[in-house]
């Protein structure tokens, strides 16, 4: 059974309904709230944040991979609501007069430019200098405070939509589409995924979510000290949540060639896997983050197919029926390893049916193993929530 790691008393606090935080608040300097972001059933943030006249604070507590504290300071020109200053900085958990853990503040500069300064711990600071111009919303890491300004900033000018730029302590920078679909419902669309939302008259965000399993829920209050303990206490005990999707490796004998297989372990934590997380009949990384990597050091069968001796990606095309393995010669682009996302039909070196099945017992995390069989012969098995997938390998 699954549990958000938190103490019930404070769980209730933080799930609360919504209807609790009473009516809208119109005026900007009164805008506060607290979010409550979950992966599938994992919580995995909370926020809390509050504005005072031209000032926004914001805190953090994250879990993941292990849990840290983080408090910013955002200031804003006044009337105009440009971006001056954004100021993150990550706190002790044991002591919040403690000495910064590290911190990063950026300070616009006027016209199309900023100043950004890093320190870590009690290092010196490194400065360097980004583009940042007017009208950008400020952003921080994990936190969505910025979609909810990008919503009201919507509602305000009566639009249907509008893109916004992003601009972060860092002073990277990511547009957003904003769009308006229904008297109480928006989209967020980044370079890489949408998110939808449910929000109120003024356009505070009720609630979040996009396909992968991210939701975002407003809560009438969170109690970031109480978090930030229970969940360093389970760090403690050795329950830290770790890595989202950790990096992992399986090496086997297949007859007389070496086979290894690199690749991301993302888990079900709750949310259906097949034609769900992963849509049916489309190419699929076989696992989280980059692409995964095949390598052996001779020529390999791989159902009928002749695999030469190297390196290649893996995807997998999974359909209600079946699933096809698809090997791929890319495994570089621009000089860097192939992300997941970065499939291309032109390098497929051969397209192969794999063996589908459904286990009796689900897999929680994404598991690919070789299983070496007698002679030259084995099996490349992919195993995640109740389908196996699989295909003969053979050593040439």
């Amino acid at each position: 059974m699954r549990f958000l790691f938190l103490p019930v008393a404070l769980l209730a606090l933080l799930v609360g309904p919504v209807a609790a935080q009473g009516p809208a608040q119109p005026s900007a300097s009164a805008h506060a709230g607290a979010f409550v972001v979950r992966l599938g059933t994992d919580t995995v943030a909370v926020e809390r944040f509050s504005r005072s006249g031209d000032s926004y604070a914001v805190e953090q507590v994250r879990r993941v991979p292990r849990t840290s504290l983080w408090h910013s300071h955002v200031e804003l020109a006044p009337g105009s609501g440009d971006v001056r200053t954004i100021f993150l900085m990550n706190h002790s958990l044991e002591r919040m007069d403690a000495p910064l853990l590290a911190s990063t503040k950026l300070t616009w500069a006027g016209a199309d430019s900023a100043t950004v300064e890093a320190r870590r711990g009690r290092d010196s600071a490194r400065t360097s200098h980004v583009a940042a111009r007017a009208g950008m919303i400020p952003s921080l890491p994990q936190s969505f405070l910025a979609y909810e300004l990008a919503a009201m900033r919507l509602r305000r000018a009566g639009a249907d939509s509008a893109t916004v730029m992003l601009l972060d302590p860092a002073g990277d920078t990511m547009p957003v589409i904003v769009r308006r679909i229904g008297a109480d419902s928006m989209t967020f669309t980044l370079p890489f995924l949408t998110y939808r939302a449910h929000v109120d008259a003024d356009g505070r965000i009720l609630h979040l979510a996009q396909p992968l399993g991210t939701t975002v829920e407003r809560v009438p209050a969170v109690d970031i000290g109480a978090v930030a303990k229970a969940w360093a206490a389970l760090d403690a005990s050795g329950r830290a949540m770790g890595a989202l999707s950790p990096l992992d490796s399986t090496t086997a004998r297949v007859g007389a060639a070496r086979v290894t297989v690199r690749y991301s372990r993302p888990k079900a934590r709750g949310r259906p896997v097949f034609g769900g997380l992963v849509p049916w009949d489309t190419v699929w990384r076989t696992g989280a983050n980059a692409a995964t990597v095949l390598e052996t050091d001779r020529d390999l069968v791989v159902g009928t197919t002749l695999v030469p001796a190297g390196r290649y990606t893996l995807f997998t095309i999974p359909s209600k029926t079946g699933t096809t393995l698809v090997v791929s010669k890319e495994t570089e682009r621009n000089g860097q390893p192939l992300a997941g996302t970065d499939y291309d039909p032109a390098h497929d070196l051969a397209r192969i049916p794999m063996r589908t099945r459904t286990l009796a017992s689900p897999v929680q995390q994404l598991t690919i193993s070789i299983v070496p069989q007698r002679g030259d012969r084995g099996t490349l098995r992919v195993a995640w929530e109740r389908r196996e997938m699989t295909v003969a390998v053979q050593a040439k």
